[in-house]
């Protein structure tokens, strides 16, 4: 009998059967509990390298309508438009802009994270409009400060976890110091929008840092536990900035934030303390530079273009 070709008339034995019958139960208390779902509001320093993975890819890969997170210029005159028929204080105050030079806008998503994604493409964006011979050195002096918070990163979060996203911030600096003025804002923009969900993150971690490991300028405007108050309104992907990440985030990065906010309660002539606020952290290092400049309207950021 050949053993490498069995009889076409031999049938392999059969495999043994069980009745469903024969199973036994799983007593309820030993089933296995089902997989922990990991979505944005989960707070980052509870996740392992796994689930870490998992949220960024899912950030990455989030389908909803990502061409418009930072869109085209706009006249803010458009902007304008939209509260003709709403709010006049508004419209002063955007007519007040106009007359000194604030012609221009960026409008961003709507998703919680206008914000940091503002602030984010504002913070390179202004490295190619230095003088060409200045990019790389300008470009060494932001990254020298974002390098020196990697002590503080790691006090907050355990696992260095923050370098997976921090390594697209500094790919993203790292084509501007190669490239410099060659590199067009509007390219800039392209490649920042294929990562803007970890550069934003990045930022987030960066002011959740500064919160954590120095908390005492912050302590005395939050009524609640330092880390729980980072975990949900700094860490948590839709949570809305207000001043206190704000102003963490403009220390940690030693940045000067010009902010221009739109608010129904003005009455009378518009003045420009009425209108702007600046932040700055007092050894800021971007003081040769003109400072981030956004656009705030009750719940939301856009980015405002300069006279």
């Amino acid at each position: 009998m050949n053993l490498n070709h069995p009889s076409e008339t031999q049938e392999p034995p059969a495999a043994p059967r069980i009745q469903s019958s024969d199973l036994p139960e799983v007593e309820p208390e030993y089933a296995l509990p089902p997989p922990r779902e990991i979505d944005e509001n989960t707070p980052l320093s509870s996740l392992s390298q796994a689930e870490i993975a998992q949220l960024t890819e899912k950030m990455l890969h989030d389908p909803s309508a990502r061409t418009k997170l930072i869109a085209e210029i706009t006249p803010i005159s458009e902007l304008r438009v939209e509260y003709l028929d709403g709010s006049q204080s508004f419209v002063r105050q955007i007519d007040w802009l106009t007359a000194h030079g604030y012609t221009k806008f960026r409008r961003t998503a709507r998703d919680g994270n206008c914000f940091y994604r503002s602030v984010a493409f504002s913070y390179l964006d202004r490295l190619l409009h230095v003088p060409a011979v200045d990019i790389p050195a300008t470009v060494q002096r932001f990254r020298a400060v974002l390098t020196s918070k990697e002590l503080a990163l790691t006090l907050a979060f355990e696992d260095e976890i923050h370098k997976e996203f921090s390594e697209h911030l500094f790919s993203l600096m790292q084509l501007v110091e190669d490239f410099g003025a060659a590199l067009t804002t509007e390219h800039l923009l392209d490649q920042l929008l294929e990562v803007s969900d970890y550069v934003s993150y990045y930022f987030r971690l960066l002011a959740s840092a500064e919160i954590r490991t120095n908390p005492e300028p912050y302590r005395d405007f939050i009524d609640q536990d330092i880390v729980t108050f980072c975990q949900s309104q700094v860490e948590a992907v839709d949570s809305e900035a207000d001043h206190i990440p704000m102003m963490a985030l403009c220390n940690a990065l030693r940045i000067t934030l010009k902010l221009a906010t739109l608010s129904s309660h003005g009455q009378g002539p518009v003045q420009e303390a009425d209108i702007f606020t600046i932040i700055s952290h007092d050894e800021a290092m971007d003081k040769d530079l003109p400072p981030i400049l956004l656009l705030f309207r009750p719940g939301h950021y856009d980015i405002l273009l300069g006279p």
